[in-house]
């Protein structure tokens, strides 16, 4: 299928060369007539026969239009170039007045009947000479440059206000222009002379025409130029007919009139061919252009399929993914509140044999012997710690589906601190691990959740214990910018660098074995970076092979605005403060 309609534009978008053209003719056309009107004027100054003197049956441009069309075209390059100035703009409209100025005067002189030093201010001696009219320019010449000099001063508003003013007062004095020229083409007097002692000069006429249409287009996005510039269908419809148009019926007015001056055929014959070869070319044309429209609209029908189609397709995909992400978080909470569910059913029962091992430890039920209760106590032991990863999985199931809910209180931050250390010291005396916990110097209050600050502490620390065989781990704060930020150190193993965000993936272990020396869900370091950015904090993680982890855990020092915060009754420095605890 051809694409007429896109043969003017590039594959990059760029306008085509023949639009280009058409934006550089404005300019071209100033410059071509200022220069026609200097030639003409040097060839006056230098007494040229071919510049003075009349052509057979014709009359020649006198130094005075010559004058003019060196100003009008000097006005015309003024006012299409690009970075104007006001100074620029003021030599054009003071070029194009002066246009203006020359033209009325000329018609007070047809008015006042009479002759003036004004006809003979350019190479008097020599007019008379020339014309029995001395210096004075045609009325006809004299009408299209006061058209066009009206034209020029109305370029810069056209510009700015986007108006047709310059076109309007441009058109008919192109049609003058064309006029003189086809009574050139056809020995016509009458169309360039409204008397036998002057008329419009051929070169005049072309230098007109010229004028004109560099005025037409300096002005580009209405009127005539904006359809002639058009890369759509409009503007190669344009492009196709207007030249047709223009030179279709002077061609085969030259043709019929050579045919019957040479006298092979009569007048009627030749008004017939005139007519007939006329509707032909028309025919042409107006089956060219439909051919055409037809392309460009079976062309665009085509996009629109094809955009529809792709619509369609997007909505197609866009539901089958909010269809799948759906499923997906139906999924996902069905598997939050399953293990929700199964985690309570668990701890109820676990709850139960505590309770009975702490009945038969204490003896309640009768005496018990050493064996026994180090067997009660191993049994206390197993049940703690299936407690907890119990808890762990609660409060996982609780934060994905966001059915955590926060309780705001200002607490101490070294009480804090203490309490959670208080909790993994003993894990880390199991060990012969060195725990070293370093408080505020001045104790401060933070607003936050003290259970769940403490919880992420518990496994933070817990964490550091459970992968340090030998070393130390240590406790530090610090309040920077608003913010307590928390670090936890250890030298156990440590994390390889592909595995830095992996560890808080839930029930992600560096061991992925079931022989893993390590025990655990994979899910203290996950819960533990949910809660603190449910807090509006976060955790992150420092670590090498073999030269232990460090992580950061940051927590504002003030709830958000809006949040009621409550006052626990704690004090503000820890009884047994935990400075420097070697295990």
């Amino acid at each position: 299928m051809s694409t007429p309609t896109q043969v003017l534009t590039s594959p990059a978008g760029r306008h085509s060369p023949l639009i280009d053209f058409f934006e550089r003719v404005p300019f071209m056309s100033g410059a071509v007539v200022a220069i026609m009107g200097a030639l003409v004027l040097a060839g006056w100054a230098l007494n040229l026969p071919i510049v003075t003197q009349m052509s057979q049956g014709g009359v020649p441009m006198i130094p005075l239009t010559a004058l003019s069309f060196a100003l009008a075209g000097g006005s015309l390059t003024m006012a299409v170039r690009p970075n104007r100035t006001p100074t620029t703009e003021a030599i054009q409209q003071t070029l194009a007045a002066a246009v203006a100025t020359i033209a009325v005067l000329t018609f007070y002189e047809y008015i006042r009947g009479g002759s003036s030093a004004f006809d003979l201010l350019l190479f008097g001696d020599r007019l008379h000479d020339a014309s029995p009219t001395a210096g004075r320019i045609a009325p006809n010449t004299a009408a299209c440059l006061l058209l066009f000099a009206l034209a020029l001063l109305s370029i810069p508003h056209d510009q700015r206000k986007h108006d047709l003013r310059a076109q309007m007062f441009a058109a008919p004095g192109l049609f003058i222009a064309l006029v003189a020229i086809l009574g050139y083409v056809f020995d016509v007097r009458g169309m360039y002379s409204l008397s036998q002692s002057s008329g419009m000069a051929l070169p005049t006429a072309i230098a007109h025409l010229i004028l004109g249409v560099g005025i037409i287009f300096a002005v580009r996005d209405r009127g005539v130029a904006s359809l002639l510039m058009d890369e759509g269908a409009a503007g190669v419809l344009t492009r196709r007919l207007l030249p047709a148009a223009l030179l279709a019926p002077v061609v085969l007015g030259i043709v019929r009139l050579a045919g019957e001056s040479a006298g092979i055929y009569e007048t009627e014959f030749g008004t017939s061919l005139f007519a007939l070869v006329s509707i032909l070319i028309y025919v042409v044309l107006v089956l060219w252009s439909a051919r055409v429209l037809r392309n460009s609209d079976k062309e665009r029908v085509d996009l629109l399929a094809l955009e529809q189609q792709a619509r369609a397709h997007a909505e197609r995909a866009r539901s089958e993914a909010e269809v799948a992400r759906a499923e997906a978080e139906r999924a996902n909470n069905s598997k939050t509140d399953f293990l929700a569910v199964m985690s309570h059913e668990l701890r109820t029962p676990l709850t139960a044999i505590m309770g009975y091992e702490e009945l038969l430890s204490d003896g309640i039920t009768g005496p018990v012997t050493e064996l026994q209760r180090q067997q009660l106590g191993r049994i206390n032991a197993s049940a703690r710690h299936l407690l907890g990863l119990i808890d762990e999985i609660l409060t996982f199931a609780r934060v994905d589906i966001g059915r955590e809910r926060v309780r705001w209180e200002s607490i101490s931050v070294n009480h804090t601190l203490t309490d959670a250390a208080s909790l993994v010291q003993p894990m880390a005396a199991d060990k012969n691990l060195k725990f070293v916990v370093e408080l505020l110097d001045e104790d401060q209050s933070i607003q936050t959740d003290s259970t769940k600050l403490r919880q992420m502490l518990v496994n933070l620390l817990s964490n550091g214990i459970k992968f340090t065989d030998k070393g130390e781990v240590r406790l530090g704060c610090a309040v920077n910018s608003g913010a307590l930020e928390i670090r936890i150190a250890d030298t156990g193993v440590g994390i390889a660098a592909e595995n830095i965000e992996d560890v808080f993936e839930p029930f992600w272990q560096a061991e992925q074995t079931a022989t893993r020396k390590t025990g655990g869900t994979g899910l203290g370091l996950s819960v533990t970076r949910k809660l603190a950015r449910l807090l509006g904090g976060d955790v992150t993680v420092a670590s090498r092979i073999g030269a232990g982890s460090t992580f950061l855990l940051t927590l504002p020092m003030k709830a958000p605005v809006g949040e009621v915060v409550r006052r626990r009754d704690t004090p503000t420095t820890p009884t047994n403060p935990l400075q420097a605890v070697r295990i």
